[in-house]
């Protein structure tokens, strides 16, 4: 086979995940490509093992290949130029191929440099570069669709790295432009490729956001293309995001047949993220069932893994995930431990914002409240000295149901830790509930409501109730009322505090509403309504009282920066 039939068929052998493959059938063509002295040959090599090495990320072999091609590049410009005439008797190509193989090669590097950026966390750098990349324009009409498929490559590594950073902003906008760029007529093994990752990417972003109806379409097209081209990992992969979808949904049983598909062949393609998120979606499915010794050996695997690739949001969610073991188990003390162990990689987090520290908090309240029940004998409490066997058999028969009396020791123990668990879980659930009422978009506010306030507002209901205080129950209830938030959602599915731990959603809002901000109790329209948009005033149930929830609104100020009501005057509930 000729050179340029041997580097066509290694770029396949990428596309198809076999990289080793492909490397080593890339370096083995360098002798013969020295001898015929053809240095558009040896860069294209040189751009394809660049590839490898950012797929790998093998980053120093990145940034050796982008040098490369730059060093030959820019003695080929100065050779045009006239400038280094010593070597211009030793060119045999012609001009015009010096003058494509320049703009060619140099867009591939850029377009590695945009990728290498993205990956190493210069997020700034790498969006930069990548409009830089993207206003640049071909004078050759032959090299468009190779730029085309050099920017696309470049957003789509911007848009997982902005993800993988926990900004989703920018993500969802890079995934934005860049779905409009794909052709789904084009069947080449190249456009294919593009459809694979992408699909790949914006499928998790879309679970990663709650747009669970958006992920499921592009997820089994890809699958389709990868099955189509026979690419086992890729097809995997996409298994491995319908899994996590499946978990969004509380499709349990599906969600474990899709990950148990999906390891084999990522554990044997050693792709480390991919092969801990597999362990966190089967330890999950593994704590559904009850099997919880099996579930903390499914989380052990996956936070080392995380911690070996020096993951920090993945880190910080897998610790908030195996808090719950400790919970379960009766160890309180050890869970609070890491969560703070937690809430230290959240300090670490470039990307990290108030919405995070609301839910830690929240999760550290559980911790009280399940403390709290385990003094008022509920059955399902674990024993700290309980063996795996016992504490499953224990979860596996509970009723949900408490023993305490009114007057004995375990009640009068678990009052103040309701009241402590109540100070945590009570801001957080209004800071977070907050965001929701600056959305004028209905799907959107649909969206936060359900993946992310209802679950935590319903726990604030539950320990207001737990802690047998009616007036804050009367208050929460209140509060609900002049929102208007109580309606019955079709097929709604209750879903478990330690279920979403390690994988919580957040839906993407714009630049105005970005959970980062706090709100300034702008409001639409100018006389009192019960719908509209922006915190509602303060509202007075009792006449010899203040303003409801007036303590808890304060932390959630003074925490999170959110403001749950507005500066305007008193609402009374009464006439």
């Amino acid at each position: 086979m000729s050179v340029a039939g041997d580097l066509e068929r290694a770029r396949l052998l990428a596309y198809s995940d076999d990289h080793g493959a492909a490397k080593d059938l890339l370096v083995s063509l360098m002798p013969h490509i020295e001898a015929l002295d053809r240095d558009d040959l040896a860069l294209e090599v040189f751009a394809q093992l660049g590839e490898i090495y950012l797929t790998r990320s093998a980053y120093d072999g990145v940034a050796e290949s982008i040098r490369r091609i730059r060093d030959c590049a820019s003695i080929y410009t100065q050779i045009l130029a006239g400038s280094r005439p010593d070597l211009a008797g030793q060119v045999i190509l012609s001009e015009s191929v010096i003058r494509e193989m320049v703009v060619r090669y140099t867009r591939r590097a850029d377009g590695l440099d945009v990728g290498l950026a993205a990956a190493t966390g210069d997020h700034r750098g790498a969006i930069a570069r990548l409009a830089a990349l993207d206003r640049f324009r071909y004078g050759d009409p032959g090299l468009v669709d190779e730029a085309r498929e050099i920017v696309v490559r470049a957003r789509i590594r911007c848009a997982v790295a902005a993800g993988d950073n926990n900004d989703l902003i920018t993500a969802g906008k890079l995934w934005e432009t860049l779905l409009a760029d794909l052709d789904e007529d084009d069947r080449s093994a190249c456009s294919d490729h593009l459809w694979v990752v992408a699909g790949l990417g914006y499928g998790r972003f879309c679970t990663e956001t709650g747009r669970l109806d958006e992920a499921d379409p592009v997820l089994l097209r890809a699958g389709a293309r990868a099955v189509r081209r026979s690419w086992e990992l890729a097809v995997a992969r996409t298994e491995l995001e319908r899994g996590a979808v499946a978990w969004a949904r509380s499709e349990y049983p599906e969600t474990e047949l899709l990950v148990r598909q999906a390891y084999p062949v990522i554990s044997t393609h050693a792709i480390a993220d991919d092969v801990s998120r597999c362990w966190l979606y089967l330890g999950l499915t593994r704590m559904a069932a009850g099997r919880v010794e099996a579930a903390d050996e499914c989380w052990q695997h996956a936070q080392r893994h995380w911690e070996e690739l020096g993951k920090p949001l993945q880190i910080h969610r897998i610790l908030l995930q195996r808090s719950w073991i400790d919970i379960f188990r009766g160890r309180f003390e050890a869970a609070r431990e890491t969560i703070g162990a937690a809430r230290t990689v959240l300090g670490e987090l470039p990307g990290s914002t108030w919405l995070h520290r609301a839910r830690l908090d929240d999760l550290l309240g559980s911790t009280w409240r399940a403390e709290a029940l385990s003094d008022m004998g509920f059955d399902g409490a674990g024993d700290p000295d309980d063996d795996w066997r016992e504490l499953e058999a224990r979860l596996a028969g509970s009723r949900g149901v408490t023993s305490a009396t009114t007057e004995s020791p375990g009640y009068r123990s678990a009052m103040p830790k309701f009241e402590r668990a109540a100070e945590l879980k009570i801001p957080a659930a209004l800071a977070l509930d907050s965001v929701r009422h600056t959305m004028s978009d209905a799907d959107e506010r649909w969206r936060w409501t359900r993946v992310v306030s209802a679950p935590i507002m319903a726990g604030a209901f539950a320990v207001a109730w737990e802690w047998e205080n009616p007036e804050l129950v009367a208050e929460l209830i209140e509060y609900h009322s002049a929102r208007g938030t109580f309606f019955a959602e079709s097929g709604s599915v209750a879903i478990e505090s330690w279920a979403t731990a390690g994988t919580a959603s957040t839906p993407v809002l714009d630049d105005a509403r970005e959970p980062a901000m706090a709100a300034t109790g702008t409001v639409a329209g100018s006389v009192p309504a019960l719908t509209r948009s922006g915190p509602l005033p303060p509202v007075q149930m009792d006449p010899t009282g203040g303003p409801i929830l007036a303590r808890y609104r304060e932390l959630a100020t003074r925490r999170y920066g959110r403001m749950v009501t507005s500066d305007e005057p008193v609402w009374t509930t009464w006439p």
